[in-house]
């Protein structure tokens, strides 16, 4: 079996921010290709333009936290496929997005389980941080 991640961005972006990361899993750039589109990951203007003119709900301060407006926030998401490779064909086996991702957070569990769960907040709040943005993280080279 093999792990491996796929993004639009281009390859020495995705190389340097694995590096902050300290991560060391495969990491492939799709950019310049629909591959992410063709997998539901990425969505084109035409298809965001219905979804913009309703009720956005926290879409707009959740992409603010995230340096971006609601259609650049809502035009990228994570998508987990599997894939089987059988007699030299490759097979799409599984695919899920949104709220089929929480099992890849392992600590969903313990927090779902504590006094105030998640605690997001009303609305919900972008409180998971990177390693390295934290106000007390210390920085590392």
């Amino acid at each position: 079996m093999t792990f491996l991640c796929i993004s639009r961005a281009p390859l020495e972006k995705l190389q340097a921010y694995k590096r902050r990361m300290g991560w060391n899993f495969p990491w492939a750039s799709s950019n310049g290709s629909d591959f992410n589109f063709d997998f539901g990951a990425s969505h084109t203007k035409e298809e965001l333009t219905p979804r913009l003119q309703g009720n956005l709900g926290p879409v707009p301060g959740l992409a603010a936290d995230c340096g971006t407006d609601p259609a650049g926030y809502l035009s990228e998401g994570p998508v987990f496929s599997a894939f089987a490779l059988e007699d030299g064909v490759v097979y799409l086996t599984y695919s899920t997005t949104a709220r089929g991702l929480e099992f890849m957070l392992g600590y969903y569990g313990f927090l779902d389980r504590a006094p105030k769960g998640r605690n997001e907040g009303d609305p919900p709040e972008m409180w998971v941080h990177r390693h390295d943005e934290y106000q007390d993280a210390k920085t590392t080279t």
